[in-house]
């Protein structure tokens, strides 16, 4: 820094300051654009411009199979940035973009957060809902009959049955 220079800054949303190295705080969109800074140095002056992106906030694309059932594997997506981090239930962390939990149990039930940054430097958050449904629990009976008399098999534990049968 030349001593007794100074500094005019302007710039868009009628932005000014006298500071060497100015900050704006928290990014708008109403601050992009492009900016000047004039110095000046013993009667001597210059002038310099720099353009100011600032880019939209990064909202992570996410996704899963959910609902699955439980010892199915639940797959989580996410469909921006260049790097991940997922956290979730029953301690449940991953970098990968699309991590998955091969047999899953209902533990696997929940919140899944991915924190995403995009290749700006700029990061969201986002969470996914999934459901591992447990496995119905199903009985059934074992009749015993005589040949010629009339079978009645029972099933309990779900709401739909389909039923296949073979002969010994």
């Amino acid at each position: 820094t030349p001593a007794g220079a100074t500094y005019s800054w302007t710039g868009p949303n009628a932005f000014t300051s006298t500071a060497q190295n100015p900050s704006m705080g928290a990014a708008t969109a109403a601050m992009a654009g492009v900016y000047t800074v004039t110095v000046t140095v013993n009667s001597c002056t210059a002038t310099a411009t720099t353009t100011v992106a600032i880019n939209a906030n990064l909202v992570p694309g996410l996704a899963s199979n959910s609902p699955v059932c439980a010892g199915s594997t639940l797959s989580l997506t996410c469909s921006n940035g260049v790097t991940w981090s997922w956290t979730g239930p029953n301690g449940f962390t991953s970098n990968l973009q699309n991590p998955s939990i091969p047999a899953a149990t209902t533990a696997a039930s929940g919140n899944y957060v991915a924190t995403v940054t995009d290749a700006s430097g700029c990061t969201g958050t986002g969470t996914v809902v999934c459901t591992v449904n447990p496995l119905p629990t199903v009985t059934v009976n074992s009749p015993s009959i005589c040949i010629r008399a009339t079978a009645t098999l029972i099933a309990t534990g779900a709401s739909t049955y389909g039923w296949v049968g073979t002969t010994p």
